[in-house]
């Protein structure tokens, strides 16, 4: 029992020591290996839509075989927990049917049709970096860079410019899926509207996310953010409702408490040119995002421009506000020159 007790105490209070000394360098590693496979995929001389065919089938085959050993148990991804954005085990996996979906490569770019066309592990990191060069983004790039857009359409994809464009799914224009039959389907909101509407926040019961169509917008160079204090949770709220409403000249719209009277909204909106300070916020010796927002609760209302890729991606380095928790010095400046 002692024993136990203090395994659990210096897990929770020297976590830190794991993660800098075991994790980190593994993810470095990780991120290194998967550029490496990607860069050499974009040599391959097969088709993105011949490479997708083939994935595709060997998810089919993969439900056919479930099928025929006699469906003893339910099917679910064989996605290991450490790859995704969650800091549950899914334990739930081992007692399960795994169906391993290696899909994460962009498709297709139709810029006539303003569409493009991804395979669901994707990230918002991928498609920010391959969209921004040609001047195009999504209508909503949620924060972190490794979420996905499979997760973000069976789970739920909310961001800063949720209150004029919706929801992750409300920019979606079609679903490829594998269903348990084995069967491939496409589903739109003309085409199958049913299974269409029913496909977000399914979490995966209704079938396999082969592909998605997903809309896309004109990009512009930054964001020019304007930050407004507020102190108390009243004022609070009426500002961000009121900021929330105005969907014209308001793109994004963000609030962050950081007392129960204290906290900053912040309305942002896409601009080519601007005359405010550039703060290009994903250089290492920046400080964690909430915490340069933090600064505006004494500054007072002031208005800023971030390079748009920097904007949608804010968040990454502090995990929001949770990476403190784990490293308690990791907005150190050392700590983030180590990093780099």
């Amino acid at each position: 029992m002692v024993l136990g007790e203090l395994v659990v105490y210096c897990l929770f209070n020297f976590r830190w020591v794991f993660v800098v000394l075991f994790l980190l360098p593994l993810t470095i590693m990780y991120d290194i290996i998967t550029s490496v496979q990607r860069l050499l995929g974009s040599f391959s001389t097969k088709e993105k839509s011949e490479s997708h065919f083939e994935k595709t089938k060997f998810v089919q085959d993969q439900v056919k075989q479930w099928k025929k050993s006699g469906q003893k148990m339910p099917m679910c991804t064989g996605r290991p927990g450490w790859k995704a954005m969650t800091l549950r085990e899914p334990q739930y996996k081992k007692t399960m049917y795994n169906i391993h979906i290696d899909m994460d490569e962009i498709i297709e770019i139709n810029i006539d049709k303003m569409v493009v066309k991804v395979e669901p592990l994707v990230t918002m990191g991928q498609l920010t970096s391959k969209l921004k060069p040609l001047n195009l983004t999504l209508p909503l790039v949620v924060e972190l860079d490794d979420l996905t857009v499979g997760g973000l359409i069976m789970g739920t994809g909310i961001e800063s410019s949720s209150h004029a464009v919706g929801l992750f799914q409300h920019n979606c224009i079609s679903y490829e899926l594998v269903l348990a039959d084995g069967s491939l389907v496409t589903c739109s909101k003309k085409e199958d509207p049913d299974l269409f509407y029913s496909i977000p926040w399914s979490y995966g019961t209704l079938g396999f996310l082969t592909a998605v169509e997903l809309k896309i917008v004109p990009a512009k160079r930054y964001v020019e953010l304007t930050y407004e204090p507020f102190y108390s949770l009243e004022e609070g709220v009426q500002l961000f409702e009121a900021h929330s409403k105005d969907t014209v000249n308001n793109q994004f719209v963000e609030g962050i408490m950081f007392s129960q009277t204290e906290g900053v909204i912040m309305t942002g909106k896409m601009v080519d040119t601007t005359t405010c300070y550039v703060n290009v916020i994903s250089r290492w010796y920046k400080s964690w995002f909430y915490e340069h927002v933090r600064s505006f609760v004494s500054k007072g209302k002031t208005t800023e421009a971030i390079p748009l890729r920097d904007y949608y991606h804010r968040h990454t380095k502090s995990l929001f506000w949770e990476l403190k928790d784990i490293v308690p010095f990791g907005n150190n400046l050392l700590f983030r020159w180590l990093q780099i």
